[in-house]
């Protein structure tokens, strides 16, 4: 059996394009007026591939459409920042930092939204026939069907997202290794071949109930209050707004804002403003490597620096300084 290439399974749009592929690999590159994306495909058996995605746009348009009723399960990780994605019209599946997405990608077609202007992740996308060939081979005969797994978690019209979970949090993790990076080494592959399977036992022990985060449907009246309060707790980082202050702003009542707020962006309002501040920092710390750490942070509302980066490790677990030398390999 050979690896298949993601262009044929589905169509990508006319905004991808292909910068390298080989037999191993593929990296596509997608661009917007607001910035660009880097989407590094490695294939690690046949049927699976392993996609690690690094965007620094605003938002974007998905033109992906499956192919020949090809029938796929998909597993998305998010590491840092956020995504949006509308997954029908005026519908929109939300996933943030350390969650998972289960996802048949046949509602993967509208836009999609990086409100913290970065997102970082990685996906295992999965052809379910030709993998559960290769899981058999593999094992002689697995113990998952991928199928059913499909089946359980991608009943509803909205993907199923997970959060909170530890020891799913600790196979991920895994993905991430940076020497595993390397698809033409024999390795690599089995490393990664080793991750899935976990990842696939894992899954087909949870129980469901208990792990999905449930994000309800809302009127567009409230959703379109929230956005605008989301709009204006983000568009004037200079200056910080109490919840009384939005409530009475926007002509809705404290109660249902808190909760419609925390339904659709994940955390409470004050939460959500100090890490959308930090993963804009963490964005800023990258692209402009020369801004001094200080003047980064008085642009985002610190005028005390010890403050700012009190605020930085609690969200990103490392000092500013430290994650900046981290991600260019210096420490």
């Amino acid at each position: 059996m050979r690896d298949l290439n993601v262009n044929e399974i589905a169509s990508l749009g006319s905004n991808v394009k292909t910068m390298i592929q080989n037999e191993n690999c593929s990296v596509l590159m997608l661009n917007d007026a607001t910035g660009e994306g880097v989407m590094t495909i490695y294939r690690v058996m046949p049927g699976v591939m392993i996609c690690f995605s690094d965007m620094h746009m605003e938002r974007c348009a998905s033109e992906f459409e499956l192919k020949n009723d090809k029938k796929v399960f998909c597993i998305d990780h998010c590491r840092e920042g956020r995504i949006e994605m509308e997954v029908k019209p005026g519908v929109f599946s939300i996933m943030q930092e350390n969650e998972l997405r289960l996802d048949n990608r046949e509602n993967h077609k509208g836009m999609t939204y990086y409100p913290l202007k970065h997102y970082h992740g990685v996906s295992v996308f999965m052809e379910v026939c030709e993998v559960q060939k290769t899981l058999d081979e593999m094992f002689h005969g697995f113990s998952v069907s991928i199928e059913a797994l499909r089946n359980r978690y991608c009943t509803e019209e909205k993907p199923y997202v997970i959060r909170g979970d530890e020891a799913l949090g600790a196979i991920l993790s895994g993905f991430y290794h940076k020497n595993m990076r390397c698809p033409e080494l024999a390795e690599a592959k089995e490393y990664y071949q080793i991750k899935v399977v976990e990842l696939l036992l894992y899954l087909n022990m949870m129980t469901v109930e208990n792990k999905k985060e449930a994000r309800p449907y809302y009127y567009k009246t409230q959703m379109e209050k929230i956005k605008a309060i989301h709009a204006q707790i983000t568009g004037d980082l200079q200056t910080r707004f109490t919840i009384e202050e939005l409530s009475a702003m926007y002509e809705i009542p404290l109660t249902t804002m808190k909760k419609c707020f925390k339904d659709v962006y994940g955390d409470s309002i004050y939460s959500y403003q100090k890490r959308y501040r930090m993963n804009l920092a963490a964005n800023l710390l990258l692209q402009d490597k020369n801004r001094e750490i200080q003047e980064i942070a008085a642009s985002l509302g610190y005028e005390n620096p010890g403050k700012f980066s009190a605020a930085f490790r609690s969200v990103m677990g490392v000092s500013p300084a430290e994650y900046r030398y981290r991600k260019e390999g210096i420490i």
